[in-house]
Protein backbone atom coordinates (compact mmCIF):
# COMPACT_ATOMS: atom_id res chain seq x y z
CA UNK A 1 0.00 0.00 0.00
CA UNK A 2 2.61 2.35 0.52
CA UNK A 3 4.91 1.59 -2.25
CA UNK A 4 1.46 2.02 -4.28
CA UNK A 5 0.75 5.71 -2.39
CA UNK A 6 4.22 6.57 -3.36
CA UNK A 7 3.72 5.74 -6.89
CA UNK A 8 0.42 7.85 -7.13
CA UNK A 9 2.61 10.69 -5.12
CA UNK A 10 5.46 10.65 -7.61
CA UNK A 11 2.99 10.68 -10.59
CA UNK A 12 1.07 13.71 -8.71
CA UNK A 13 4.33 15.28 -7.98
CA UNK A 14 5.22 14.68 -11.68
CA UNK A 15 1.97 16.34 -13.20
CA UNK A 16 2.50 19.47 -10.56
CA UNK A 17 6.00 19.91 -12.45
CA UNK A 18 4.98 19.53 -16.41
CA UNK A 19 2.20 22.01 -15.24
CA UNK A 20 4.03 24.29 -13.60
CA UNK A 21 7.13 24.38 -16.35
CA UNK A 22 4.48 25.26 -18.79
CA UNK A 23 3.04 28.60 -16.63
CA UNK A 24 6.82 29.12 -15.39
CA UNK A 25 7.90 28.59 -19.71
CA UNK A 26 4.73 30.59 -21.02
CA UNK A 27 5.87 33.81 -17.80
CA UNK A 28 9.15 34.00 -19.56
CA UNK A 29 7.39 34.21 -23.06
CA UNK A 30 5.05 36.56 -21.98
CA UNK A 31 7.94 38.61 -20.18
CA UNK A 32 10.06 39.32 -23.20
CA UNK A 33 7.40 39.78 -25.97
CA UNK A 34 6.30 42.53 -23.75
CA UNK A 35 8.78 43.96 -22.81
CA UNK A 36 10.29 47.51 -23.44
CA UNK A 37 12.90 45.99 -25.78
CA UNK A 38 10.27 45.02 -28.25
CA UNK A 39 8.15 48.74 -27.90
CA UNK A 40 4.75 47.35 -27.88
CA UNK A 41 5.43 44.80 -30.97
CA UNK A 42 4.14 47.53 -33.59
CA UNK A 43 6.26 49.08 -36.84
CA UNK A 44 7.87 51.39 -34.49
CA UNK A 45 11.34 50.14 -33.96
CA UNK A 46 11.04 47.59 -35.31
CA UNK A 47 9.30 45.75 -33.14
CA UNK A 48 6.95 43.23 -34.94
CA UNK A 49 9.75 42.44 -37.05
CA UNK A 50 11.97 41.48 -33.28
CA UNK A 51 8.75 39.95 -32.16
CA UNK A 52 8.85 37.35 -35.40
CA UNK A 53 12.25 36.72 -34.66
CA UNK A 54 11.93 35.42 -31.54
CA UNK A 55 8.43 33.26 -31.88
CA UNK A 56 10.68 31.78 -35.18
CA UNK A 57 13.80 30.70 -32.91
CA UNK A 58 11.80 29.27 -30.42
CA UNK A 59 9.45 27.23 -33.09
CA UNK A 60 12.48 26.13 -34.34
CA UNK A 61 14.27 25.13 -31.42
CA UNK A 62 11.76 22.72 -30.75
CA UNK A 63 11.47 21.24 -33.96
CA UNK A 64 8.68 22.53 -35.31
CA UNK A 65 8.87 22.77 -39.39
CA UNK A 66 8.07 26.06 -41.77
CA UNK A 67 5.32 25.68 -43.38
CA UNK A 68 5.37 26.49 -46.93
CA UNK A 69 9.70 27.20 -47.83
CA UNK A 70 9.84 29.22 -44.32
CA UNK A 71 8.29 30.32 -41.26
CA UNK A 72 7.54 34.04 -42.60
CA UNK A 73 4.44 34.87 -44.58
CA UNK A 74 5.13 38.51 -45.92
CA UNK A 75 2.21 41.54 -47.25
CA UNK A 76 2.63 44.85 -47.23
CA UNK A 77 0.38 47.06 -45.69
CA UNK A 78 1.50 51.17 -44.84
CA UNK A 79 1.40 51.69 -40.97
CA UNK A 80 2.44 54.88 -38.45
CA UNK A 81 5.92 54.50 -36.38
CA UNK A 82 6.10 57.45 -33.76
CA UNK A 83 10.25 57.34 -33.14
CA UNK A 84 11.50 59.69 -30.81
CA UNK A 85 11.09 62.21 -28.37
CA UNK A 86 7.35 63.17 -27.58
CA UNK A 87 6.70 66.39 -25.90
CA UNK A 88 4.13 68.49 -24.52
CA UNK A 89 3.36 71.00 -22.50
CA UNK A 90 0.26 73.40 -21.61
CA UNK A 91 1.03 77.00 -20.79
CA UNK A 92 5.24 76.25 -20.73
CA UNK A 93 4.11 73.24 -18.42
CA UNK A 94 5.88 70.31 -19.33
CA UNK A 95 3.03 67.37 -19.68
CA UNK A 96 3.70 63.75 -18.85
CA UNK A 97 3.65 61.77 -22.15
CA UNK A 98 0.97 58.51 -22.10
CA UNK A 99 -0.40 59.95 -18.71
CA UNK A 100 -1.45 63.23 -19.03
CA UNK A 101 -1.86 63.15 -23.02
CA UNK A 102 -2.22 60.72 -25.25
CA UNK A 103 -1.75 61.16 -28.94
CA UNK A 104 -3.80 58.53 -31.77
CA UNK A 105 -1.69 57.01 -33.74
CA UNK A 106 -2.77 58.23 -37.16
CA UNK A 107 -2.05 62.04 -36.17
CA UNK A 108 0.18 63.83 -38.31
CA UNK A 109 3.27 65.48 -36.82
CA UNK A 110 3.13 68.38 -34.94
CA UNK A 111 6.63 70.72 -33.89
CA UNK A 112 5.34 73.94 -32.61
CA UNK A 113 3.40 76.17 -30.32
CA UNK A 114 -0.41 76.32 -31.12
CA UNK A 115 -2.97 78.72 -29.72
CA UNK A 116 -5.99 77.00 -27.98
CA UNK A 117 -9.45 77.12 -30.11
CA UNK A 118 -12.21 76.12 -26.84
CA UNK A 119 -15.28 75.43 -28.53
CA UNK A 120 -18.85 73.71 -26.73
CA UNK A 121 -20.37 70.34 -27.22
CA UNK A 122 -23.14 72.42 -28.74
CA UNK A 123 -20.65 73.90 -31.61
CA UNK A 124 -19.77 70.36 -32.52
CA UNK A 125 -23.76 69.85 -33.77
CA UNK A 126 -23.88 73.32 -35.37
CA UNK A 127 -22.65 73.83 -38.86
CA UNK A 128 -22.96 77.69 -38.74
CA UNK A 129 -21.12 77.68 -35.56
CA UNK A 130 -18.40 76.08 -36.90
CA UNK A 131 -18.40 77.97 -40.39
CA UNK A 132 -18.04 80.68 -37.78
CA UNK A 133 -15.22 79.81 -35.79
CA UNK A 134 -13.38 78.75 -38.83
CA UNK A 135 -13.96 82.02 -40.43
CA UNK A 136 -13.13 83.86 -37.48
CA UNK A 137 -9.73 82.70 -36.65
CA UNK A 138 -8.67 82.15 -40.20
CA UNK A 139 -5.26 83.78 -40.08
CA UNK A 140 -4.44 81.63 -37.33
CA UNK A 141 -5.89 78.23 -37.90
CA UNK A 142 -2.64 76.47 -39.23
CA UNK A 143 -1.11 76.98 -35.72
CA UNK A 144 -3.98 76.31 -33.74
CA UNK A 145 -5.63 73.35 -32.11
CA UNK A 146 -9.04 72.87 -31.09
CA UNK A 147 -9.95 71.94 -27.54
CA UNK A 148 -12.96 70.31 -26.87
CA UNK A 149 -13.24 69.41 -22.59
CA UNK A 150 -15.74 65.91 -22.96
CA UNK A 151 -15.90 65.65 -19.50
CA UNK A 152 -19.04 67.91 -18.90
CA UNK A 153 -21.23 67.55 -21.72
CA UNK A 154 -25.01 68.50 -21.16
CA UNK A 155 -27.57 68.24 -23.23
CA UNK A 156 -31.31 68.88 -23.13
CA UNK A 157 -32.30 67.13 -25.85
CA UNK A 158 -31.66 63.52 -25.96
CA UNK A 159 -31.74 64.28 -29.91
CA UNK A 160 -28.93 66.53 -29.71
CA UNK A 161 -26.85 64.57 -27.65
CA UNK A 162 -26.84 61.42 -29.89
CA UNK A 163 -25.31 64.17 -32.85
CA UNK A 164 -22.96 64.98 -30.67
CA UNK A 165 -21.82 62.02 -30.44
CA UNK A 166 -22.10 60.61 -34.05
CA UNK A 167 -20.10 64.30 -34.55
CA UNK A 168 -17.38 63.64 -32.06
CA UNK A 169 -16.84 60.14 -33.76
CA UNK A 170 -16.98 61.41 -37.37
CA UNK A 171 -13.77 64.20 -36.33
CA UNK A 172 -10.81 61.24 -37.01
CA UNK A 173 -12.61 60.96 -40.42
CA UNK A 174 -14.21 64.52 -41.30
CA UNK A 175 -12.50 66.71 -39.37
CA UNK A 176 -14.51 70.21 -40.19
CA UNK A 177 -12.00 72.66 -38.84
CA UNK A 178 -8.90 74.47 -40.26
CA UNK A 179 -6.83 73.93 -37.81
CA UNK A 180 -3.23 71.37 -37.18
CA UNK A 181 -5.57 69.09 -34.91
CA UNK A 182 -7.79 68.40 -32.11
CA UNK A 183 -7.83 67.93 -28.48
CA UNK A 184 -10.38 66.42 -26.27
CA UNK A 185 -10.56 66.37 -22.85
CA UNK A 186 -10.96 63.45 -21.21
CA UNK A 187 -11.34 62.19 -17.44
CA UNK A 188 -9.12 59.40 -18.33
CA UNK A 189 -7.47 58.07 -20.96
CA UNK A 190 -9.29 56.13 -23.83
CA UNK A 191 -7.80 52.47 -24.98
CA UNK A 192 -5.29 53.12 -28.04
CA UNK A 193 -6.54 51.30 -31.33
CA UNK A 194 -4.60 51.25 -34.79
CA UNK A 195 -7.55 50.30 -37.11
CA UNK A 196 -8.13 52.80 -39.99
CA UNK A 197 -4.30 53.69 -39.42
CA UNK A 198 -3.22 53.33 -43.40
CA UNK A 199 -3.47 56.18 -44.69
CA UNK A 200 -2.50 60.12 -44.12
CA UNK A 201 -4.56 62.22 -42.24
CA UNK A 202 -3.61 66.58 -41.91
CA UNK A 203 -4.98 65.89 -38.53
CA UNK A 204 -3.74 65.79 -35.33
CA UNK A 205 -5.85 64.09 -32.59
CA UNK A 206 -4.80 64.09 -29.15
CA UNK A 207 -6.79 62.83 -26.06
CA UNK A 208 -5.48 65.06 -22.42
CA UNK A 209 -6.36 64.97 -18.98
CA UNK A 210 -9.50 67.92 -18.74
CA UNK A 211 -7.33 68.99 -15.27
CA UNK A 212 -4.31 69.69 -17.19
CA UNK A 213 -5.95 72.78 -18.71
CA UNK A 214 -7.38 75.72 -16.89
CA UNK A 215 -8.93 78.77 -17.99
CA UNK A 216 -6.48 80.85 -18.19
CA UNK A 217 -4.55 78.58 -21.14
CA UNK A 218 -3.86 80.05 -24.39
CA UNK A 219 -1.62 77.75 -26.06
CA UNK A 220 -0.06 74.40 -26.01
CA UNK A 221 3.02 73.04 -27.54
CA UNK A 222 3.68 68.89 -28.83
CA UNK A 223 6.92 68.05 -30.32
CA UNK A 224 7.06 65.01 -31.85
CA UNK A 225 7.26 62.66 -35.49
CA UNK A 226 5.08 60.23 -36.74
CA UNK A 227 5.16 58.88 -40.45
CA UNK A 228 3.65 56.41 -42.17
CA UNK A 229 5.90 54.11 -43.44
CA UNK A 230 5.79 51.39 -46.01
CA UNK A 231 6.07 48.05 -43.81
CA UNK A 232 6.11 44.29 -44.97
CA UNK A 233 4.29 42.58 -41.93
CA UNK A 234 5.34 38.82 -40.81
CA UNK A 235 2.74 35.59 -40.66
CA UNK A 236 4.91 33.57 -38.77
CA UNK A 237 4.02 29.64 -39.75
CA UNK A 238 4.76 26.38 -38.72
CA UNK A 239 3.66 22.92 -38.68
CA UNK A 240 4.28 19.21 -36.86
CA UNK A 241 3.27 16.21 -39.24
CA UNK A 242 0.59 14.06 -38.04
CA UNK A 243 1.38 11.06 -37.93
CA UNK A 244 -1.52 9.17 -39.29
CA UNK A 245 -3.58 12.06 -41.59
CA UNK A 246 -0.63 14.47 -42.31
CA UNK A 247 -2.74 15.73 -44.97
CA UNK A 248 -5.46 17.15 -42.56
CA UNK A 249 -5.04 19.88 -40.44
CA UNK A 250 -5.57 21.43 -36.58
CA UNK A 251 -4.67 24.61 -37.00
CA UNK A 252 -3.84 27.50 -33.57
CA UNK A 253 -3.50 30.36 -34.08
CA UNK A 254 -2.76 33.84 -31.80
CA UNK A 255 -2.29 37.39 -32.88
CA UNK A 256 1.67 38.47 -31.99
CA UNK A 257 1.15 41.36 -33.00
CA UNK A 258 0.23 44.89 -30.32
CA UNK A 259 -0.11 49.03 -30.66
CA UNK A 260 3.38 49.75 -31.15
CA UNK A 261 4.86 52.45 -29.06
CA UNK A 262 4.16 56.35 -28.65
CA UNK A 263 7.86 57.93 -28.58
CA UNK A 264 10.86 56.31 -27.15
CA UNK A 265 9.20 56.43 -23.22
CA UNK A 266 5.50 55.22 -23.70
CA UNK A 267 4.87 51.91 -25.37
CA UNK A 268 1.93 49.47 -24.90
CA UNK A 269 2.95 45.75 -23.77
CA UNK A 270 0.54 43.76 -24.89
CA UNK A 271 1.17 41.11 -22.02
CA UNK A 272 -2.54 40.27 -21.93
CA UNK A 273 -3.11 41.09 -25.34
CA UNK A 274 -1.48 39.25 -26.66
CA UNK A 275 2.03 37.65 -25.52
CA UNK A 276 -0.12 35.48 -23.54
CA UNK A 277 -1.67 33.78 -26.78
CA UNK A 278 1.45 33.56 -28.42
CA UNK A 279 3.10 32.07 -25.16
CA UNK A 280 0.19 29.69 -25.31
CA UNK A 281 -0.05 28.60 -28.86
CA UNK A 282 4.08 28.46 -28.34
CA UNK A 283 3.57 25.84 -25.31
CA UNK A 284 1.09 24.04 -27.45
CA UNK A 285 4.01 23.44 -29.96
CA UNK A 286 6.46 22.54 -27.66
CA UNK A 287 4.71 19.89 -26.32
CA UNK A 288 2.96 18.52 -29.62
CA UNK A 289 7.12 18.30 -31.02
CA UNK A 290 7.32 15.88 -28.11
CA UNK A 291 4.04 14.10 -28.34
CA UNK A 292 2.77 14.22 -31.86
CA UNK A 293 -0.81 13.91 -33.28
CA UNK A 294 -2.27 12.18 -35.61
CA UNK A 295 -3.26 15.15 -37.83
CA UNK A 296 -0.96 17.98 -38.67
CA UNK A 297 -1.03 21.14 -36.14
CA UNK A 298 -0.04 24.36 -38.18
CA UNK A 299 0.96 27.25 -35.44
CA UNK A 300 -0.37 30.43 -37.13
CA UNK A 301 0.94 33.56 -35.36
CA UNK A 302 -0.65 36.70 -37.51
CA UNK A 303 0.70 40.03 -37.37
CA UNK A 304 -1.65 43.11 -38.05
CA UNK A 305 -4.28 41.94 -35.88
CA UNK A 306 -4.60 45.40 -33.95
CA UNK A 307 -4.69 47.32 -37.66
CA UNK A 308 -8.55 45.29 -38.85
CA UNK A 309 -7.26 41.22 -38.59
CA UNK A 310 -4.98 41.83 -41.49
CA UNK A 311 -2.95 38.91 -40.98
CA UNK A 312 -5.32 36.37 -40.62
CA UNK A 313 -7.07 37.86 -43.79
CA UNK A 314 -3.80 37.59 -46.09
CA UNK A 315 -3.32 33.81 -44.59
CA UNK A 316 -6.94 33.10 -45.87
CA UNK A 317 -6.76 34.64 -49.38
CA UNK A 318 -3.39 33.37 -49.59
CA UNK A 319 -3.27 29.76 -47.75
CA UNK A 320 -0.18 27.79 -47.30
CA UNK A 321 -2.33 24.75 -46.81
CA UNK A 322 -5.49 23.81 -48.25
CA UNK A 323 -8.59 25.44 -46.50
CA UNK A 324 -10.54 22.37 -47.05
CA UNK A 325 -7.79 20.49 -45.41
CA UNK A 326 -8.61 21.86 -41.87
CA UNK A 327 -10.42 20.00 -39.37
CA UNK A 328 -10.61 22.85 -37.24
CA UNK A 329 -9.23 26.57 -36.24
CA UNK A 330 -9.19 27.14 -32.76
CA UNK A 331 -7.92 31.27 -32.14
CA UNK A 332 -6.53 32.05 -28.44
CA UNK A 333 -6.28 35.59 -27.70
CA UNK A 334 -6.27 37.54 -24.37
CA UNK A 335 -5.11 34.36 -22.23
CA UNK A 336 -3.96 36.60 -19.05
CA UNK A 337 -6.58 35.82 -17.06
CA UNK A 338 -9.20 32.89 -16.53
CA UNK A 339 -10.16 32.82 -12.89
CA UNK A 340 -13.89 33.01 -14.17
CA UNK A 341 -13.39 30.27 -16.91
CA UNK A 342 -13.11 30.95 -20.34
CA UNK A 343 -15.56 32.36 -23.72
CA UNK A 344 -15.64 30.52 -26.91
CA UNK A 345 -16.40 32.56 -29.89
CA UNK A 346 -18.57 31.02 -32.79
CA UNK A 347 -19.56 28.17 -30.46
CA UNK A 348 -23.75 28.10 -30.23
CA UNK A 349 -23.58 25.91 -33.82
CA UNK A 350 -22.35 24.13 -36.12
CA UNK A 351 -18.81 22.72 -35.49
CA UNK A 352 -18.24 25.19 -33.15
CA UNK A 353 -20.86 23.81 -31.10
CA UNK A 354 -19.80 21.06 -31.63
CA UNK A 355 -15.98 21.74 -29.92
CA UNK A 356 -17.69 23.58 -27.06
CA UNK A 357 -19.98 19.97 -26.26
CA UNK A 358 -16.21 17.97 -26.27
CA UNK A 359 -14.48 20.67 -24.21
CA UNK A 360 -17.43 20.53 -21.72
CA UNK A 361 -17.45 17.07 -21.64
CA UNK A 362 -13.54 17.15 -20.83
CA UNK A 363 -14.16 19.54 -18.69
CA UNK A 364 -16.68 17.99 -16.40
CA UNK A 365 -14.59 15.05 -15.99
CA UNK A 366 -11.08 17.23 -15.38
CA UNK A 367 -12.68 19.53 -13.52
CA UNK A 368 -10.27 22.34 -14.94
CA UNK A 369 -12.32 25.42 -15.13
CA UNK A 370 -15.10 27.05 -13.35
CA UNK A 371 -16.77 28.25 -16.66
CA UNK A 372 -16.84 27.54 -20.28
CA UNK A 373 -18.87 30.14 -22.01
CA UNK A 374 -20.64 30.59 -25.39
CA UNK A 375 -21.44 33.37 -27.67
CA UNK A 376 -22.08 33.74 -31.52
CA UNK A 377 -19.54 34.79 -34.28
CA UNK A 378 -18.01 38.14 -34.24
CA UNK A 379 -15.36 39.76 -36.41
CA UNK A 380 -13.51 40.30 -32.98
CA UNK A 381 -10.10 38.03 -33.85
CA UNK A 382 -8.26 36.21 -35.99
CA UNK A 383 -10.97 33.85 -36.09
CA UNK A 384 -13.34 35.51 -38.26
CA UNK A 385 -11.95 35.50 -41.61
CA UNK A 386 -11.40 31.63 -41.83
CA UNK A 387 -15.20 31.51 -40.80
CA UNK A 388 -15.82 33.54 -43.52
CA UNK A 389 -13.83 31.15 -46.24
CA UNK A 390 -16.44 28.12 -44.59
CA UNK A 391 -13.21 27.00 -42.27
CA UNK A 392 -14.74 25.48 -39.03
CA UNK A 393 -12.91 28.01 -36.24
CA UNK A 394 -13.66 29.32 -32.71
CA UNK A 395 -11.78 31.93 -30.51
CA UNK A 396 -11.54 31.54 -26.95
CA UNK A 397 -10.72 34.34 -24.78
CA UNK A 398 -10.20 34.50 -20.67
CA UNK A 399 -12.74 35.95 -18.40
CA UNK A 400 -11.90 37.54 -14.57
CA UNK A 401 -8.54 37.42 -13.03
CA UNK A 402 -5.94 40.11 -12.97
CA UNK A 403 -4.68 41.87 -16.04
CA UNK A 404 -3.73 44.94 -16.70
CA UNK A 405 -6.46 47.72 -18.56
CA UNK A 406 -7.07 47.21 -22.48
CA UNK A 407 -5.12 48.84 -24.68
CA UNK A 408 -3.32 51.04 -22.24
CA UNK A 409 0.48 50.85 -20.88
CA UNK A 410 -0.72 48.77 -17.77
CA UNK A 411 -1.10 45.54 -19.96
CA UNK A 412 2.07 44.33 -18.35
CA UNK A 413 3.91 40.75 -17.66
CA UNK A 414 3.30 41.64 -14.04
CA UNK A 415 -0.30 42.09 -14.26
CA UNK A 416 -0.99 39.06 -15.96
CA UNK A 417 -2.13 36.63 -12.93
CA UNK A 418 -2.32 33.10 -15.29
CA UNK A 419 -3.58 30.95 -12.88
CA UNK A 420 -5.97 29.32 -14.74
CA UNK A 421 -3.23 29.14 -17.37
CA UNK A 422 -2.03 25.21 -17.41
CA UNK A 423 -5.92 24.39 -16.54
CA UNK A 424 -6.09 25.57 -20.21
CA UNK A 425 -3.40 24.06 -21.54
CA UNK A 426 -4.67 20.78 -20.25
CA UNK A 427 -8.23 21.28 -21.41
CA UNK A 428 -7.43 21.57 -25.20
CA UNK A 429 -4.89 19.41 -24.85
CA UNK A 430 -6.93 16.49 -24.51
CA UNK A 431 -9.29 18.06 -26.97
CA UNK A 432 -6.48 17.64 -29.62
CA UNK A 433 -5.30 14.75 -28.35
CA UNK A 434 -8.48 12.87 -28.31
CA UNK A 435 -9.59 14.00 -32.28
CA UNK A 436 -10.65 10.69 -34.24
Amino acid sequence: MRKLFLTILCAGGLCLIVQAQDSTVAREHIKYLSSKELHGRGVAYNGEHNAAKYIIQQLTEHGVEPLGKDFIQKYDQAAFAMEGDVIGKVGGKPLIAGEDFRIMPFSMSLNDKYNLIRISPGDLINHKKIAAINKKYADVMSHSLIYLDNTKVKFKKKKDEEKYKEALGLIKFFFPFKTAGFIEGVDKMPAWGLSETHYKRQLAYIYMKADKISDNDRNVEFYYTNELTKYTHYNVCGMIPGTEHPEQYIVLTCHYDHLGAMGEEVYFPGAHDNASGCAFVLNMAQYFSEHPCKYSIAFLFFAGEESGLLGSKHFCDNPLIPLENIKYVINYDLLGGGDDGIMLVNSTEGKGLELYKRLMEINEGEQLLPKIAQRSNAANSDHYFFTQHKVPAIFMYTMGGKTGAYHDPSDTNENCSLTMFDNIFNLFRILIEKEE
